[in-house]
């Protein structure tokens, strides 16, 4: 006859991996990248995915968005860059600069890359609660 006992240390995984994720909250990745030529705009892009292995850190400073309450996390984002771009450049960001000057004229090109980052997302009724993980 076996055992149940031999479960026993699989199903406490589970059951502390269950319970970490429903007090943390969701895990998303999200970058950001902004891309001009000669100070007109190019591209400017937010990504966004869900986590797919747990990410591993301490929550740190947090941002809290109002909410609707079917919006996406991309939405809510992208509704409000400005709010998100001033929090997440308070860690590292990366720029790039490049200058061609010829006889036929001058060309910039710039880049700003916030490097991707996995932050805890907590979604309330009628807003969500987005901290950094360090």
């Amino acid at each position: 006859m076996r055992s149940g006992t031999r479960n026993r240390p699989f199903l406490l995984t589970v059951f502390a991996v269950i319970s970490t994720s429903a007090l943390m909250g969701d895990e998303y990745l999200i970058g950001y990248r902004l891309i001009t030529q000669n100070s007109t705009l190019i591209s400017d892009r937010v990504s966004v995915s869900k986590s797919m292995t747990p990410c591993l850190g301490i929550k740190q400073e947090s941002l809290v968005l109002p909410r609707k309450p079917s919006q996406t996390l991309q939405a809510l984002i992208n509704s409000n860059e400005d709010e998100f771009i001033e929090f997440a450049t308070q860690q590292t960001i990366k720029l790039q600069s490049h200058q061609n000057i010829s006889n036929s004229g001058h060309v910039s090109s710039d880049s700003m890359t916030l490097p991707t980052r996995c932050y805890v997302v907590d979604f309330n009724d009628d807003s969500v609660t987005i901290s950094l993980l360090k």
